[in-house]
């Protein structure tokens, strides 16, 4: 059954990955709209859709979002049946994956790399060279390096141009398989040859004496003929829309469910429904890792949900899947009593999370009775509705606020409701340097709160009101950025302690929640910030962390009535 929703594909122009997706939808003539990216990192755009995953192109449809140009396809033929360019038989298809993991897997591509002249500006460019070596690993790129590599990776593609012009194409015909248009065969086997022959970047990477159209005809022959066919589709099919990142997220976090998924029961690694994952590729790019819970497994594909909602769906074949063991925060002591709260939240609020975390820490969740509610500093609908009613406890209408029984006209502001919560564990921490330093984080951690939330208001209300000021979100996207500069040396320098087997401090609490505030907005970038993120990825196996998503209700007590009409 055709797929309802427009694919959106996240794409770069230079990504010959992205090509394969390009033309596969061009030759199909499938529907879709694009999100543009950066070359290099960071992504926010992807970011803030808690998807973590380096490589492109990546695709959205609704809520399933597909990594690797492979699953893309395989997905689209799926979605989008009575393809025109499967094979006639599974012997042909086998054939077709046959090249695909020969150009893919079999080092074609990788020797590809190997012939860019080091003359070109690409392996001049610094940002080039500083993304790719994140990418590898480690490893650096250089003009020396390439130059030495050269010779090696024109051998292995002369020997790969031999067998085509011998073999597949030495009795004349068009199309790998024998076909009369472009099967999926082609699109697997002629992207690399495409890249180093007819891509304006890669002109004179191929020295004539070794490899020419004069010595591979049939070769040039049809990747020329491949090229003019898919332009030739292209231009039939209307031009694709083009979203920035806000627009994209809420194109795809629209009212709709991800696909269903199933678990296959006798694979090698035992992992069940609702296991908490990461998922990575395992040959390069392994360290951006994306987490979530596993929600699809087969012999072919894994799927995860991540903490915004959607599945994301990676290829089996080089991807690894590491099953995390919770970290869970000791207990409250059975004797020790505590009065019924009743906590006023939104589950998008990172106020809330950190003043609801620290309750999770302390063991305290169980006497927290949830109140659902939107606030808004204005009039606004959607946004506003529960204002008065919140306004009861706090005239400033802000979340959280806790009621407990003993205080009854209620404690607001996050840093005071923190403070109540930890008087009722009687923690009274030794205020030394180590403490100040820390103390004075949870400030910086508010302070990127308080600056994402401004910049949600400025897009999401002033625009709509024709009074958006984009120099006043520079102003706060700067402050975001400096606060994490700050929390990268706080991470660096040890004064952000590793998560304790006990319960944390509302200090801690607080950095995790701006840290992954600002990752949803789209401003931290893991890369770039490599011993916070070390930090913040410990955090996110813990027990707090996976019990607060801001995309879900979370779960208190249900033992407090609630005398607020919401």
């Amino acid at each position: 059954m055709e797929s309802s929703q427009k694919p959106i594909l996240f794409h770069y122009s230079r990504s010959i990955y992205s090509h394969r997706v390009l033309w596969y939808l061009w030759l199909r003539g499938i529907e879709y709209d694009e999100c543009i990216q950066p070359p290099y990192m960071p992504r926010p755009d992807l970011a803030a859709l808690s998807i973590n995953y380096r490589r492109i192109p990546i695709m959205a449809i609704g809520k399933d979002v597909y990594c690797d140009s492979r699953l893309i396809i395989e997905a689209l033929e799926k979605l989008y049946p009575n393809s025109n360019l499967t094979p006639s038989s599974s012997a042909n298809a086998g054939i077709g994956k046959l090249f695909e993991s020969w150009c893919i897997d079999g080092g074609i591509f990788m020797n590809s790399i190997k012939v860019i002249p080091a003359s070109k500006a690409l392996l001049q460019d610094t940002k080039y060279l500083d993304d790719r070596q994140s990418l590898l690993g480690g490893k650096r790129i250089s003009v020396e390096e390439r130059a030495e590599g050269r010779p090696d990776g024109l051998a292995h593609l002369r020997q790969a141009f031999e067998m085509l012009e011998s073999t597949f194409l030495a009795d004349g015909r068009s199309w790998i398989l024998g076909t009369e248009r472009p099967s999926r065969a082609d699109i697997d086997g002629v992207w690399p040859f495409e890249w180093i022959i007819a891509e304006p970047h890669m002109k004179n990477s191929l020295p004539e004496e070794f490899i020419s159209e004069r010595k591979f005809p049939l070769v040039y022959a049809w990747v020329k003929r491949f090229v003019d066919t898919v332009n030739a589709e292209k231009h039939k099919r209307p031009e694709p829309t083009t979203f920035d990142g806000p627009a994209t997220k809420e194109q795809i976090m629209k009212p709709g469910a991800p696909i269903g998924t199933n678990i296959v029961d006798d694979d090698p690694l035992c992992l069940s429904h609702g296991d908490e994952v990461e998922v990575y590729p395992s040959d390069y790019g392994a360290s951006h890792k994306t987490r979530g819970r596993l929600v699809g497994l087969t012999t072919s594909e894994v799927v995860i949900c991540n903490d915004i909602g959607l599945h994301v769906h990676f290829p089996r074949w080089n991807y690894h899947i590491e099953k995390l063991k919770p970290t869970i925060a000791s207990p409250l002591p059975k004797a020790f009593s505590v009065p019924q709260m009743r906590l006023i939240y939104h589950p998008q609020s990172s106020y809330t999370r950190k003043v609801f975390m620290l309750a999770i820490e302390l063991g305290l969740e169980q006497a927290i009775a949830l109140e659902k509610v939107v606030v808004c500093p204005i009039p606004f609908p959607g946004w506003s509705d529960n204002n008065a009613d919140v306004a009861v406890f706090n005239p400033m209408a802000k979340i959280p606020c806790l009621v407990p029984e003993d205080v009854p006209d209620g404690i607001f502001d996050s840093r005071i409701i923190c403070d109540y919560l930890e008087g009722l564990r009687s923690i009274s921490p030794q205020k030394d340097k180590q403490y100040w330093q820390l103390h004075t984080l949870h400030a910086c951690a508010d302070g990127i709160m308080d600056a994402g939330i401004l910049i949600i208001y400025e897009r999401q209300i002033r625009e709509k009101k024709g009074i958006k000021f984009d120099e006043w979100i520079e102003g706060q996207e700067l402050k975001m950025t400096r606060a994490l500069d700050r929390l990268e040396t706080a991470a660096s320098s040890g004064i952000l302690p590793a998560p304790p087997d006990g319960p944390a401090s509302a200090d801690e609490v607080a950095v995790v929640c701006g840290v992954k505030f600002a990752e949803r907005m789209g401003i931290l970038s893991r890369d770039r910030r490599p011993k916070l993120s070390e930090w913040f990825s410990k955090w996110e196996r813990r027990r707090s962390f996976q019990l607060t998503p801001p995309t879900q209700d979370w779960k208190g007590s249900n033992s407090v009535a609630s005398t607020l009409k919401i």
